[in-house]
């Protein structure tokens, strides 16, 4: 069952676009973030499921102590920027986990449900892990392998 319920989405894809936002290029929204966010407090980030509820509440607060609106949702996006900013300057606990979630659900690898279709690894021009032979390294074969890798040396004797 998912942890977040339809409006903890919209909150959290706001304030993901607003970090990341839709210009040129795809941001947050396309990249499928909030899917990648919801997907790790599921799964290997659970201790900071209460801090993502409790840090949607505190953006619907502000937005009703500062604008008078009943939600995050409904502002505007200036509005939303002046919110998170307001976060950033307090150096709210949960400000910092968005960012950090927001930019590993953005460029992080598509397997964990963030980056869809890659489209941040096309802005950049990363082929990905995989691009058509495989990771090759960059300097030969020798920088492809640690040095555990290798075959044992074995001392020669000065006898």
């Amino acid at each position: 069952m998912p942890i977040f319920s339809s409006h903890h989405r919209s909150t959290i894809e706001a304030a993901t676009a607003r970090i990341i936002p839709t210009d040129k290029d795809p941001g947050a929204l396309e990249a499928g973030v909030v899917n990648y966010i919801e997907h790790a407090i599921e799964t290997y980030d659970t201790e900071h499921a209460t801090l993502y509820l409790q840090g949607i509440l505190e953006l619907d607060g502000l937005a009703r102590e500062t604008f008078g609106s009943s939600a995050f949702i409904s502002l505007q996006p200036e509005q939303q920027d002046r919110i998170l900013t307001l976060l950033e300057k307090s150096r709210s606990p949960f400000f910092t986990r968005l960012l950090e979630h927001t930019m590993q659900g953005f460029y992080g690898d598509p397997r964990h449900n963030g980056n869809r279709d890659g489209v941040s690894w096309k802005m950049i021009g990363f082929p990905g892990p995989s691009y058509p032979e495989g990771y090759r390294p960059p300097f030969g074969w020798y920088d492809g392998h640690i040095a555990d890798e290798f075959e044992p040396q074995t001392k020669k004797s000065s006898d």
